[in-house]
């Protein structure tokens, strides 16, 4: 059983997904532009190949992702970000490889923030005011509120950006400027209704009918970036059937297979609001495994026509936290002052699942240590 893991970055989710898919037994192989990914550092590696990122053209990707499968016998390949999974899923016929997406139809529908909008309210889901920042719309929009890519990575085959991230704009100005600012790197841009409230999500492997067969979910004790980040700390909580039965609807209206996360704000009177559909290995991604559903390796059985895992029933209460995320929400809001939030932080610590550090997996959490400084001056210069 042999698994390739392709990422740019240096995602917390593949780092995850390797470690799962090792325990699974899986020989797990990771591809990075220059070998220095977290998940390249773990010993869940058992090889690190050197694969250029999608952008700026697809080609070289997969020309690249092709010839290291057929050199080292990869059965299945998996993308740790949203470009890597849109380019495999659209260069699938050039890989000897299963690429574990439904058909690029439907891949699209479920990352384009627009369509999908639509397509979960028809599934009975929530979802806050969304659409297409266009001029008139510019016009009519309210501060606060989100903007966003309607699509996060490259559409082009030939060019696109790498990962646009939300912002929350507090003025109509700013409003404009991040519009602009995404137009000019090739986006369509789009606005969101903020809604307050608490980030929780719901994690889950599909069949190739759409159908659910395993499942967490999630709260968020925080965020960071504060109000549109990913958890920084998080917890286990028990599943909610009618939220599960809408996103059910959702998965089967639009085909999807493998691995979804999908985002929601609990606002205050207990409403789940979707804001985001993650169908890549995401950032605390190690909660669900560690509560036992192993969803990395659930996946790739049924991608490979293997039995899957049996998946536990989660446990509830587990704690999630991504330390330097954690301690960088601390600084900025300071909860019952920056020294009291700091202790506090750094005690939460103790029992927690760890984004990146695990007890006899150092090299990650070294090799991320490593680059705090540089990534510090880099904030510090912008």
């Amino acid at each position: 059983m042999r698994a390739l893991i392709v990422e740019t970055g240096h995602a917390r989710g593949a780092l995850a997904a390797a470690r799962a898919l090792r325990e699974a037994g899986w020989t797990v192989g990771v591809g990075t532009p220059d070998g220095r990914g977290l998940a390249s550092a773990s010993r869940a590696s058992s090889k690190t190949h050197r694969i250029p990122g999608p952008a700026p053209g697809f080609s070289t990707f997969a020309a690249a992702v092709g010839s290291v499968v057929d050199a080292e016998g990869y059965e299945v390949v998996f993308g740790a970000g949203d470009a890597e999974v849109i380019a495999l899923s659209a260069c699938r016929d050039r890989i000897g490889a299963m690429i574990p997406y439904a058909d690029h139809e439907r891949v699209m529908r479920a990352v384009d923030k627009l369509k999908l909008a639509e397509a979960a309210a028809a599934a009975g889901l929530l979802v806050p005011q969304t659409r297409e920042a266009t001029e008139s719309e510019l016009e009519r929009s309210r501060a606060p509120l989100i903007v966003k890519a309607a699509v996060h990575a490259p559409l082009s085959s030939e060019t696109g950006p790498g990962r646009l991230e939300a912002v929350l704009v507090e003025d109509r100005a700013g409003t404009a400027r991040q519009v602009a600012a995404l137009r000019q790197a090739g986006a369509v841009p789009m606005l969101q209704e903020l809604v307050a409230g608490r980030l929780m999500a719901c994690s889950l492997v599909t069949d190739r009918g759409g159908r659910i067969v395993a499942a967490t979910a999630q709260l968020a004790d925080g965020c960071w970036p504060p109000r549109t980040g990913t958890s920084a700390r998080a917890r286990t909580i028990a599943a909610d059937d009618a939220l599960f039965a809408g996103i059910r609807r959702l998965c089967e209206d639009i085909g999807w297979f493998g691995l979804a996360q999908l985002q929601f704000v609990l606002s205050e009177d207990d409403r789940a609001w979707l804001i985001d559909f993650n169908g890549r290995f995401y950032g605390s991604l190690a909660l669900a495994v560690a509560a036992g559903v192993n969803l990395p390796a659930i996946w790739a059985a049924l991608a490979t026509g293997r039995p899957p895992p049996e998946a536990a029933s989660p446990r509830l209460g587990l704690t999630y936290q991504w330390l330097e995320g954690d301690l960088r929400r601390a600084v900025s809001e300071r909860r019952g002052g920056l020294f009291r939030d700091l202790l506090h932080t750094v005690g939460q610590s103790r029992g927690a699942v760890h984004a990146i550090w695990q007890p006899g997996d150092a090299r990650p959490a070294l090799r991320q240590l490593g680059r705090l400084p540089a990534r510090a001056a880099g904030r510090a210069r912008a």
